[in-house]
């Protein structure tokens, strides 16, 4: 009996599903049969009429002395236990309190958990809502200080741009007006230069004509006479020659002006003569540059196209000495024979689909450069005015640089493509995988193709 009080004894119990050691086959009779047998039954329904829930103080007190209204942390568990089954008004009879344990009946404990439960949950709740408010606060005055401090650079910032721009508008006004000024301070010493060279011109003429001819005088003394008679005549050939000054002067101005647009449209031709220099100079490069892309593509073709005919010619010959050795009979036998005379007319083949991958991909290249030089001569065409379209010659030519850049970069992929497939087909062809053989280091040259312009 101490051996059993010291350990901690289990003991289970077998039931079999059925008879027939079948699985998957389960027999209600058989089972009960053996359930009551082994008193199985007797046993749970002891436990069910008397206490089969059993928790110790500690445990309890830990569990449930949260939900006490009171504040008791400073009590002992079990004082604390019958502080909660007294607040939940929990029978006498429903359960029995030990010197370790609390024993309950059955589903008192289910109440508890409930309780429990709701408790938590809502505890929960308020904390999850409380951290939100707390959360959504701090995110509002973090927008709120974002906000002023944003508010504040940019008012600096337009503080600034706008005393800057005062200054400039400022400084602006200043050479206008006195640009103004020294044009009109010119334009007058002109004009009167040019008033006293008449004046002294017609003076002139008038005082040569005078001289010496006394009927002259004594017409204009007769003149002078009947200018008192003849007021209104005169007052009426001023206002007429002050008519006629004033349309010179409109007139005048009307030069000043036209002089001053032809000036500015001078400027304009220059400039935009400047900006036609620079265009053609633009295209020339992008013509040099698509010229050198293009012939360093076809050199790479026709170094491939070498390549790949002094790859075919060792290949023939080999095959060649290969038929020749099998006809004397010495070394091959019936089954090997017919390999080696099968194997030249696969290389063959494979040599003239090689063949006809290069080909193509050198027409395309030729196609492809063609019309690229015809679409880059039509866009200077019409950049200089020979040709009439209704298109941007600057947009249409970085979209058809775009397009030999996307061209280049598919073309380059697709040599390279070609370039494993010829491998695998001289790999596969080639006498058997033997890498020390010619044929290996003349196909060499894949390797230099493989440079940053197919990259």
């Amino acid at each position: 009996m101490q051996r059993l009080e010291s350990t901690t004894p289990h003991f289970i119990r077998c039931i079999k599903p059925n008879n027939l050691q079948l699985p998957a086959i389960y027999g209600q009779e058989l089972v009960l049969q053996q359930l009551k047998c082994c008193g199985v039954l007797e046993v749970v329904r002891i436990s069910r009429s008397g206490y089969p829930t059993r928790m110790t103080h500690q445990k309890f007190a830990r569990r449930y002395g949260f939900l006490l209204l009171e504040d008791v942390a400073s009590q002992d568990p079990l004082s604390v236990s019958v502080a909660i089954l007294h607040q939940f008004n929990i029978l006498p009879e429903m359960y029995q309190v030990g010197y370790t344990k609390l024993f309950f009946r059955t589903g008192q404990i289910g109440n508890l958990e409930n309780t429990r439960n709701r408790t938590l949950h809502g505890v929960l709740r308020v904390q999850s809502c409380f951290r939100g408010y707390q959360a959504r606060r701090h995110a509002s005055e973090r927008s709120r200080g974002v906000l002023a401090l944003q508010s504040f650079i940019r008012a600096e910032n337009a503080r600034q741009s706008y005393s800057s721009l005062l200054r400039k508008h400022r400084a602006a006004t200043l050479v206008q007006k006195n640009l103004r000024g020294w044009r009109a301070r010119r334009y007058f010493i002109k004009i009167r230069k040019a008033s006293v060279v008449i004046q002294s011109g017609i003076r002139g003429c008038l005082v040569r004509r005078c001289a010496g001819n006394v009927d002259l005088l004594n017409v204009l003394r007769e003149f002078e006479s009947k200018k008192e008679a003849d007021g209104d005549q005169i007052l009426i050939k001023a206002s007429f020659l002050a008519e006629l000054q004033r349309r010179i002067l409109r007139a005048e101005a009307t030069v000043r002006e036209k002089d001053e647009e032809n000036e500015m449209l001078h400027q304009r031709l220059q400039q935009y003569e400047n900006r036609w220099l620079e265009y053609e100079q633009k295209m020339k490069a992008m013509e040099e540059m698509w010229q050198k892309q293009m012939r360093s593509l076809q050199s790479s073709l026709s170094v491939a196209k070498k390549s790949l005919a002094l790859d075919e010619t060792p290949r023939m010959s080999d095959s060649s000495v290969e038929q020749s050795w099998e006809s004397n009979g010495n070394h091959v036998g019936g089954g090997s024979s017919q390999q080696l005379a099968a194997a030249p007319r696969i290389t063959g083949r494979e040599m003239n689909a090689s063949m006809s991958v290069i080909g193509r991909l050198a027409e395309e290249l030729e196609q492809r450069s063609q019309v690229f030089a015809d679409d880059a001569k039509f866009l200077v065409e019409v950049k200089s005015g020979q040709a009439d379209a209704s298109l941007n010659p600057d947009v249409e030519l970085r979209r058809l640089k775009q397009n030999f850049d996307s061209w280049k970069k598919d073309f380059g992929s697709r040599i390279r493509e070609t370039k494993v497939i010829l491998n695998k087909l001289a790999s596969g062809g080639g006498g058997g995988g033997n890498e020390s053989s010619p044929n290996s280091a003349k196909r060499k040259w894949w390797g230099r193709l493989n440079t940053s312009k197919f990259s």
